[in-house]
């Protein structure tokens, strides 16, 4: 072995800095990647939903967690209540700060919550964020949260998902990860942030972002640019499809009753 002019043998230099950059972990391994397939939903006159392919790879011994986010905008609800003894409507309640679509999967069978702080996903994350204004007190918002919740996941708007992401054995210290994000036939057009974020000892260790189109096409693309520019025109074509089902749904009915 060489020695120094100061007495040092190389190796030792050399474990000074192994010990300095520490060992090689899940937070020091490539980089995490993310891929959708595709990577824009088009909704046309038929539209019932769409699947979309999330897979990826990660750090061996680490969890992967993938949130889709909607954009934000406020929402107005009737508010119901009973006056003389019949179900009416007794005011409006704004929804802030609501993401249109909230999506949230991982490779766990419990989503992963970081240690020592606060875990910035999931349905507790999004009691946090959402706000109230309107015919309600403060006392009632904790309530009218959790209703608007059920509301969201009857619709199939918000969901949490765990175990949806399937990983392989590792490679070269890399886990490959695949699952299936089920976009319901509700799924508003526009632009959705997906999120790979892996996480290790409690904590993110790294993140990949990507983009989601979902897009309007054809007719219903036709009868949205009426709405927005020419509404006249649009409720005329809306009572003419309405009075042209009706019609059908008639000639069905007739049909079948007089068999």
């Amino acid at each position: 072995m060489r020695r120094s002019n100061n007495g040092l043998w190389w190796p030792g230099v050399t474990l000074f800095l192994a010990l300095l950059l520490g060992p090689a972990g899940p937070a020091a391994a490539a980089s995490p990647e993310l891929r959708l397939s595709p990577n824009q939903v088009d909704i046309g006159t038929f539209f019932e939903g769409a699947a979309v392919k999330i897979e990826g790879t990660m750090p061996a011994g680490t969890t992967a967690v993938v949130e889709v986010v909607g954009s934000e905008a406020t929402e107005h609800l009737l508010r119901k209540g009973r006056r003389g003894g019949l179900w009416m409507s007794v005011g409006e309640i704004q929804v802030h700060h609501a993401p249109s679509l909230y999506m949230l999967l991982s490779s766990a069978a419990k989503i992963p919550e970081f240690t020592g702080a606060a875990t910035p996903w999931g349905f507790a994350a999004l009691a946090k964020q959402v706000t109230f204004s309107g015919s309600l007190q403060p006392q009632e918002e904790d309530k009218f949260f959790q209703e608007f919740m059920g509301l969201k996941q009857g619709e199939k708007l918000y969901r949490v998902m765990p175990d949806a992401l399937h990983t392989s054995a590792p490679q070269k210290g890399q886990v490959a990860f695949q699952g299936m994000l089920p976009l319901p036939a509700k799924v508003p057009p526009g632009q959705y942030k997906v999120r790979l974020a892996v996480v290790g000892q409690g904590r993110m260790l790294a993140h990949q972002d990507a983009v989601l189109t979902v897009k309007m096409v054809g007719f219903p693309a036709t009868l949205s640019n009426l709405a927005r520019q020419q509404g006249l025109l649009y409720g005329l074509v809306a009572v003419l499809i309405a009075i042209i089902t009706g019609f059908i749904m008639g000639f069905l009915f007739k049909g079948k009753t007089a068999h």
